[in-house]
Order: structure tokens, then sequence, then C-alpha cells
């Protein structure tokens, strides 16, 4: 990393953090047909879009799980934002909407179940360049970021809006979830230069400052101080006493962080390739790696069973075992539900052995140790359990489902074991038994949410190795998903 490219990332990290942010879609209002249509394809472009997909964790890694790259639509359909096309439309309707993209960047499968991305996936280099800061909006609302993304959608195509928001603070939200502060400042990114060129010489008008000025309001009582993302890094670096000598609009080096608008802990799919390409090349060097696609076998216990993967690094699915009648799935949860209450709330009824409810989800999934008999499960339905502020309903995973789950459990595992082999790392142990791993089990995520190892380390994943794992964010290292993720609007 050159010094200035650390220089203005210390910026951009001291006293802010900013949140990822969905396309505008309309959230309150009862949409028609059409209206849900062009909102479908224009929200799911969006994640699919360089400004969002390489840096948003958990459809990356969605995108990952599939060898095609597809993503099923009923998962994107379940995501926050997309609720109201999802009950104008349906699944089926947003997979007809999203059939009539004309922009090259996503294509739905022929039975219209899945979607993807086309386009491959390159580092954006001029996405700084592209970016313009502006101060002064009013206190946070509910419905802010949609109009935030309307308001500047007025002086051209916006690739993204990313409210700025204090770090180390945080306030009670709705539901009880914990939000950091909205700063009442954000970075925005033009799709053209021209256009964040021609927005900055309208805010000169008035009160120029840096290369911007406050000619712009955004309402009779909010007039905003806007300025580029680069003049805006110079400025908080001289003002920190920070040498920005070196600075030049042309960096590239920071392009990367700058367009996902995050920190050092936010995650980067470009990182991640990297980080693979490079372990690839040196494992190919010494020998120790995959050989025309090919990896020498691995052992590891799963669920009580000894596993053995083939040549491309998979199990075989007819060898993976788990107890039957074990998975549930859960619904109607409010925002902000706290997985390790209900945890404890179930192992008070049954064993359990993970609990998969993301942060931000809506539902999820539990598994159990052994079979959960039907007066268990009446026995859960009869607690009236909340997560998030509200009651949620119980139903059974059936088995096929459950075993479709169990498989990718161990491909997971089996991947991520590989890895640590390749890297040197002590592979054998995989966390423990192999249903104990994955997310919710000592050898995954921890007790259901404490690590996120995957299943490699000796000591259970938790604790500073969990920190460290968290820290760099990586894809690898997320276990597949039976609950549904919802995106949120931070």
């Amino acid at each position: 990393m050159s010094e200035e490219s650390s220089n203005q990332q210390q910026v951009l990290n001291q006293g802010q953090e900013q949140q990822p942010q969905q396309a505008a879609a309309t959230t309150t209002t009862t949409l028609t047909q059409e209206e849900a249509k062009a909102e479908s394809l224009r929200q799911v472009e969006f994640y699919f879009n360089d400004a969002n997909l390489p840096f948003d964790k958990f459809l990356f890694t969605l995108t990952k799980k599939d060898p095609e790259g597809w993503v099923p639509i009923s998962t994107i359909a379940s995501f926050k934002r997309m609720k109201p096309m999802r009950e104008a439309l349906g699944v089926e309707g947003i997979a007809e909407a999203l059939r009539s993209s004309s922009s090259g960047l996503i294509e739905v499968d022929a039975k219209g179940e899945k979607v993807r991305r086309t386009k491959e996936l390159v580092p954006v280099k001029d996405a700084h360049d592209r970016s313009v800061y502006a101060k002064g909006f009013p206190e946070e609302t509910e419905t802010l970021q949609v109009e935030l993304e309307k308001f500047f959608s007025q002086f051209g195509k916006i690739n993204s809006v990313r409210m700025r928001r204090e770090m180390g603070s945080k306030a009670e939200a709705k539901g009880g979830a914990s939000k950091k502060p909205f700063k009442g400042s954000v970075f925005v990114e033009f799709a053209e230069f021209q256009q964040a060129k021609d927005f900055l010489a309208k805010a000169a008008a008035e009160e120029a400052e840096q290369d911007g000025g406050k000619a712009i309001r955004y309402d009779d009582q909010h007039q905003l101080l806007v300025m580029s993302k680069e003049a805006y890094c110079q400025m908080k670096m001289k003002e920190k006493g920070i040498d920005p000598s070196t600075s030049f609009r042309s960096n590239r080096s920071s392009d990367r962080r700058d367009a996902s608008g995050g920190g050092a802990k936010k995650f980067n799919a470009f990182k991640e390739m990297d980080k693979e390409a490079k372990q690839g090349g040196s494992n190919r060097k010494e020998g120790g790696g995959e050989e025309g696609g090919k990896r020498k076998p691995l052992e590891f216990d799963f669920n009580g069973k000894k596993l053995v993967t083939r040549e491309d690094g998979t199990v075989d699915p007819e060898e993976v075992a788990f107890p039957e009648r074990s998975v549930v799935k859960f619904k109607g949860c409010g925002e902000g539900g706290n997985w390790k209450e209900l945890k404890d709330t179930l192992a008070s009824v049954h064993p359990t052995s993970f609990v998969e409810f993301p942060q931000g989800a809506v539902e999820g999934a539990v598994g159990f140790k052994e079979t959960l008999p039907d007066e268990k499960m009446e026995e859960i339905r009869a607690k009236q359990i909340q997560v998030g502020g509200q009651t949620v309903e119980w139903e059974r995973v059936d088995d096929e489902e459950a075993k479709s789950f169990y498989v990718e459990r161990a491909n997971f595992r089996a991947k991520f074991m590989l890895q640590q082999r390749e890297k040197g790392g002590d592979a054998r142990s995989g966390g423990g038994r192999g249903g104990r791993g994955g997310r919710g089990g000592r050898g995954g995520r921890g007790g259901g949410r404490g690590g996120r190892n995957g299943g490699g380390a000796r000591n259970g994943g938790g604790g500073e190795k969990r920190k460290r794992e968290e820290a760099t964010g990586g894809a690898d290292h997320l276990p597949p998903s039976i609950g549904k993720k919802v995106k949120t609007d931070e």
C-alpha cells in the first residue's frame, strides 16, 4: 500500500463508518405491477453491480457457493428492500422482471429460479475520482436512505450513496438493534466522471470551498457543503497533521477500498480473490496444492462419520449423515433479534447443534443434535418464543432439504480444511466433530455464532482467532446458509 493510500484510508476510517446501502426502492408505498417490475430490476442490478457486489460479503459468498455463480431468486426476494416488490409480484413475477434486463449485467436461468452476474468482476479504477462528499443532511429517519438516493439521482446516474456513521458509538434503534449515529454526511459515487464534475461545479456557484461549495440545498432548511472525495481526504489529512504531499488524484491503489466506502475491517472480494490467487500459486510451486484441478484426498469427521474428499475437493453426498427430522425453520422475527438468547431457550427443550440466524435476518433455521420428536416440536411452539420482539412461527424442514443443506455444510468444511492443509495448517482437527462445525458449531461460528473460522482452529474457533477472522472479512469463512438473510438499510 502506498503512503498516500494509507493516509487517505486513515482519514476515511477515523471517527466514522460508512454502511452499505441499497439502490433506491419504494419501501412504504404500494406499487403497481409496472412500478414493481421496474423497481425489482433496478434493485437486483444494484445488488450485482460493481459498486455493491465486491463489498457485499453475504451476496458474494452466495455467488461463490454455486460453480456457475447462480443465486436463488427466492433468496434475493427475501431481502428487506425487496419486500414491496415481492408483495406485488411474488418470486415468479420478480424473475419475469429480471428477464427484461437489457444492461448485460445479469441473466435468469431457464427455469426462472436463479439469477447471476454475467460480467466478469474486476476492480473499478476510477471510483474515487467519481465520488463526492456532501454534508448538512437532517437527522436519520427510516426512509432517509431512499430519499437521499432519489435526491442525488436528479444530478445523474448514481452507483451508491453511503451514509457516514460515527465509529465507537451506538444508539438504540427500533427493535433493539444497535445503529451507529448518522453523521449528517455522505459519500456519493456517480456512474460517470462528468456527472460528478458537473455536480461540483453547480455546488461551487455559491460560497465556493475546496473544489465545491454551498450552492446545493437538500431542502429549504438544509444547505449542503459539497466537495470531491479527494478534496475531503486532503482537507482532513491536513487537519490531522498527516502529510498529504504525496497525494495525487490518479491514485489507484486505494480505489478498491474507496469504492467500498469502508475501513480495514470491511469485506473486499478483490482482496479475497488476490489472496486465493497468491495462495494457489504458492501451493503449485511447492507441489503441495492442486494439479490440474485435482487434490489429494483428505479424511475428516462429520456428524460422527468419516468422510473423504474427492479429486475435486467435494465429498460424496451419499456418505453424508445427519439426524432425521432434526432441522426446523422459524420466521416472523423482528429486527435486532439475539441468536444466543434463542439458542439458550431452545437448548432447554432439546440439545441444539446450530442456530442459523445471520445479523439482520427475519427468519432462520435451527439444527438439533438428534431427532426432534413431535412432542418437543409442540413444546417449542407452545413457548411462543419471541425474536426481536415478535413471536416467531415454526415449521419442520423435510429431510430432503435438510440433506442438501448438510451436504453443503460438509463441502464447505472440506474446502476450508483443504485450504488449511495447503497453507500448512493442521486440517486434521477440523474443529472436532463435523456436526458441530459450520454455522453454530464449535468449529464454525462457535456455539451458534461465536467464531468465524469455519472449523480449522484447534481451540474451536473462538476468542482472538474469531476476531482476526472477522477482521479479514474472508468469504471462505462463510458457511452455507439455510436461513434467509435480509438486507438492512444501514
